[in-house]
């Protein structure tokens, strides 16, 4: 026998339209905490699933949301399938469907068209970005036409939009101070990417540190991996053979850090009596990462952050906050020691 608005009423005490308000999150100011609460927990008990297609004649919504990606391969990225995770959890807690979506392909122009038009015709009630390869104007596009976007670790100049940020200037401060305080002064930053505005911030936090400390910056150890192992083991390989001198080396992430311990560990370096190393992100699931110093993130908080942000631009609920800012922590492990060279 199925589970229905009425029974569900019958058990809170409440009415059918205020049953109706908490599953289809509408009108939620009309119910109150307490009463949103108790018909939540009698709908999560009764593991009531209601019927989205009259859900969606009721409410015209497709409760569907968008989550864009650059491209579909990038979910086995450890940073983005911690995020995606947290979203999904939201999602499904609130009877929506996440539907992955890409940014760019080897045959279309970023942001495809298609999507685009996915979102401006209603096929999905919004979207959260988390690349940073959609290009500035396809967004503004998006917000000009008044659909419910969050941005991922991005701003846009210009414009006031809601978004879940990464202190990405701080963090690389940080990492890099740790390593000053270790007695680093050749310090390699391996960046992902300095066309994604997330690389600029974390070079202003790399160059703050050793202004603070009085190195002189040498634009010869920066160097970029792509977010890549094998092209961040190219990168470094590269500074190896021209024989530039470093002692350490802070990576834009983890797969990048973990490229450049086995790199060094196959030239005969040894990790970090030689050389110091430290991630952004700290993927711990990532092989050999258990001995890797990161700049921990709470990345799946991140995502649960982002949905619930979307969710309420949807449902037309008051934002608090219009900017989230998670701020890293460095975990020290064994992959970082003072530098006991002249």
């Amino acid at each position: 026998m199925s589970i229905t608005y009425k029974d569900i009423a019958r058990k809170a005490g409440v009415s059918i339209s205020t049953v109706s308000r908490v599953i289809n999150q509408t009108d939620l100011h009309k119910v109150g905490k307490t009463t949103q609460k108790k018909v939540e927990k009698i709908v999560e008990k009764l593991d009531f699933t209601p019927n989205v297609i009259a859900r969606s004649l009721v409410s015209r919504k497709t409760y569907n949301v968008a989550v864009a990606i650059k491209d579909l391969e990038d979910i086995i990225n450890p940073y983005f399938n911690q995020v995606i995770s947290g979203i999904a959890g939201v999602l499904e807690r609130r009877g929506y469907f996440l539907q992955l979506v890409r940014t760019v392909s080897a045959k279309e122009k970023a942001l495809s068209p298609y999507y685009l038009k996915a979102i401006q015709e209603k096929r999905v009630d919004g979207l959260i970005l988390l690349s940073e390869e959609a290009k500035n104007k396809d967004v503004i596009e998006l917000f000009a036409k008044k659909v419910p976007v969050i941005l991922v670790n991005r701003t846009i100049p210009n414009i006031t939009a809601p978004s879940v940020l990464i202190d990405n200037e701080g963090g690389l401060y940080d990492a890099t101070k740790e390593l000053i305080e270790l007695k680093h002064k050749r310090i390699v930053f391996l960046a992902g990417s300095f066309d994604f505005q997330l690389d600029k911030q974390r070079l202003k936090g790399y160059k703050k540190a050793l202004k603070e400390a009085n190195i002189s910056y040498d634009k010869s150890l920066i160097i970029e991996g792509a977010f890549n192992f094998n092209q961040s083991a190219t990168a470094l390989g590269g500074l190896l053979k021209k024989k530039v001198k470093f002692s350490a080396i802070v990576a834009s992430d983890d797969v990048m850090a973990l490229a450049c311990i086995n790199l060094l560990n196959e030239r005969g370096y040894k990790v970090p009596e030689d050389i110091s190393v430290i991630g952004f992100n700290d993927m711990l699931l990532l092989p050999l990462a258990s001995s890797l110093s990161s700049m921990k993130l709470p990345l799946v908080e991140l995502g649960r952050k982002a949905a619930t942000m979307l969710l309420s631009i949807i449902n037309n609920d008051p934002i608090k906050e219009m900017e989230v800012i998670f701020k890293p922590e460095l975990i020290k492990r064994n992959s970082i020691g003072i530098n006991k060279k002249k």
